[in-house]
């Protein structure tokens, strides 16, 4: 049985009537009637297919063959009506000559030819011819078992878990497997004929390695992403034909989005193991906490107290008061003793890096980004305490952003769309009067309240002077390591560090120790060795405009600032950055970067 469709449409495509001519109803049935007793005749089932894979002929055997009436053959679409695994249901006049012709179709071994119907120089349609060779006595045992071989490769062809594309030198699809529809989220019916290129430009399919294969006579393996946002790696083979020249290229598809992911999850787990080490407890116990005053035995107590639960503390004090040891001491005695523990200074890193370094990044989420993205602070953290300090330094812009992980306990990277859960043990900290940015409107109150669930305030040195003496005894034991030379303090030495005021607390202390230690001569250190203050201008290589008799006395206000000016442009000067100039001044960076850029707010 014929569509008759097909026959009109033949006699346009073949010339003898334009399209627009209406052909003799008996050229029509004379045809047809034809045809029909040809294939009714024929021992062979048959079925033919046009350009859009509609059958346009079939006859009785066919039909038995796939148990269904030859009227609902004839007009119908083969992917509506031929089994799953027929390899006629995959053909076209494109890809004929590379099917199968032997293969299995339930439990029954189909043989099949195929030849092309042209109209002109064209081909309009393919012809089908099946035999049903299960039966011995239709073939001999070597060509069964040939047809057995050749059934259960299209099996592992057609069930590998690798998706796998062919196409001919011309980069057109002739044959694919279903994990490569899975994968690619197209079917075979839209890949198979059609030209790789063409997709590409269509955007149906990222990129191809066809044309790179066919030029190169050689396998080309590339990483990429398929429309379907699956990451793959590809790998091209080319398939020769007689004369050396490729014929086919057959491309195999691998999925490694898990790959990835378990790379990305190792990356991360590196880089929180890096930044742990450098960051890791120097002491198992808390042999650096030097406590000998009561208030500060109180904060320790409290900070001990409030370790066991899991809330967030705000720490407060003047700068070098010791707000990191606290930190510390609270993660030591935490039920995530053992887990990471993460110090993110907000001060020390310019407003434009500090969100990828908190959140972290996908992959090209910015120039210079690294193609594997790179996890954030608080992945890092994950399980265990985020300790950020300086918050009063966090731009205003990523307190939103903060206070929605610390809600949701969620985190999204820089440039991306997927959310992370973190379980994040939460302990800030900070010099300034945050109440008073609220005011300014430069602190968010929400997340002050959402911060300051717990806080600790830590008295300054000069309000703690029971510490002096074993810091200053400590101090002097790192040093007299680190520069392998043992030294003393003098009695004297020590009730003129009880009288002094310590604007910067324990951590000018610990610089000032180490100035007396290093200019002292001897080996006790009897008194202090000039300060700034007294040390010849000369001798620090600092400009300072002298002021003479005639001239108006300025403040002191006034005069500070100019001498402020001229160390702080001098120590940028010989260090070349501020970490430099810093450590120059024996000062934290993130000091020093506020007030160089009070002092030099255009630079």
């Amino acid at each position: 049985m014929i569509s008759r469709k097909f026959i009109q449409d033949y006699f346009a495509m073949s010339g003898t009537r334009s399209v627009n001519d209406e052909v003799p109803e008996i050229y029509v049935e004379t045809l047809i009637k034809l045809v029909d007793s040809y294939v009714e005749s024929s021992n062979m089932a048959i079925i033919a297919i046009d350009r859009k894979n509609t059958i346009v002929c079939a006859n009785q055997l066919a039909a038995r063959l796939l148990k269904v009436p030859v009227a609902s053959l004839v007009d119908s679409y083969t992917y509506d009506m031929l089994p799953m695994d027929s390899p006629i249901r995959n053909a076209n006049i494109k890809n004929y000559d590379f099917l199968p012709n032997t293969y299995l179709m339930g439990d029954r071994i189909i043989w099949a030819e195929r030849s092309p119907i042209r109209a002109g120089n064209d081909i309009i349609a393919l012809i089908s011819y099946f035999i049903d060779a299960t039966n011995e006595s239709v073939l001999s045992e070597r060509q069964r078992q040939n047809q057995v071989d050749e059934t259960f490769l299209q099996k592992i062809f057609e069930n590998t878990y690798d998706g796998i594309f062919i196409t001919d030198r011309f980069g057109r699809a002739v044959l694919v497997n279903k994990a490569y529809e899975r994968m690619s989220g197209l079917t075979r019916q839209e890949l198979i004929g059609e030209n790789i290129k063409k997709m590409v430009e269509q955007g149906k399919l990222s990129t191809s390695i066809t044309e790179e294969v066919v030029s190169s006579k050689d396998a080309v393996t590339r990483n990429q992403t398929l429309t379907s946002g699956i990451d793959v790696l590809i790998t091209g083979t080319p398939l020769f034909d007689e004369e050396g020249e490729v014929k086919h290229v057959v491309t195999n598809v691998r999925d490694i989005t898990e790959l990835n992911n378990l790379s990305s999850k190792l990356a991360a787990e590196s880089s929180r193991a890096e930044l742990y080490q450098s960051q890791l407890l120097s002491a198992s116990d808390d042999e650096n906490v030097i406590c000998a005053s009561m208030s500060f035995s109180n904060v320790l107590n409290l900070a001990t107290k409030i370790s066991k639960m899991d809330s967030t503390v705000l720490l407060l004090g003047e700068t070098g008061t010791g707000k990191e040891i606290v930190a510390q001491h609270i993660h030591r005695n935490s039920p995530r003793k053992n887990r990471p523990y993460i110090k993110i200074n907000c001060g020390a890193i310019p407003a434009n890096l500090l969100e990828s370094e908190l959140f972290g990044y996908v992959a090209g989420a910015f120039t210079g980004a690294s193609s594997k993205g790179k996890p954030g602070m608080f992945e890092l953290a994950d399980s265990g305490t985020l300790f950020l300090d300086e918050i009063g330094e966090l731009p205003i812009n990523l307190q939103s952003s903060l206070l929605r992980v610390l809600q949701d306990g969620e985190v999204t990277r820089v440039g991306g769309t997927k959310s992370k859960k973190v379980d994040v043990r939460i302990i800030t900290a900070t010099n300034r009067n945050l109440e008073a940015m609220i005011s300014e409107g430069t602190f968010r109150s929400d997340l002050f309240y959402r911060l300051n669930v717990v806080s600790i305030n830590i008295p300054p040195l000069r309000e703690r002077i029971d510490d002096i003496q074993p810091l200053a005894e400590k101090t002097l034991k790192d040093l007299s390591e680190k520069y392998r030379m043992e030294k003393s303090l003098s009695p004297n030495f020590i009730e003129y560090l009880k009288r002094q005021p310590w604007p910067g607390n324990i951590r000018e202390l610990k610089n000032f120790i180490e100035k007396q230690f290093v200019l002292t001569d001897g080996k006790s250190i009897n008194s202090p060795a000039p300060t700034y203050a007294e040390v010849p201008v000369d001798s620090m290589d600092v400009k300072v405009n002298y002021i003479s008799d005639e001239e108006e006395l300025p403040t002191y206000a006034q005069a500070k600032e100019t001498m402020e000016r001229q160390l702080f442009s001098r120590a940028m000067e010989m260090g070349g950055s501020t970490y430099k100039a810093a450590e120059l001044l024996k000062m934290s960076q993130s000091t020093f970067f506020r007030k160089y850029k009070e002092l030099f707010p255009d630079k």
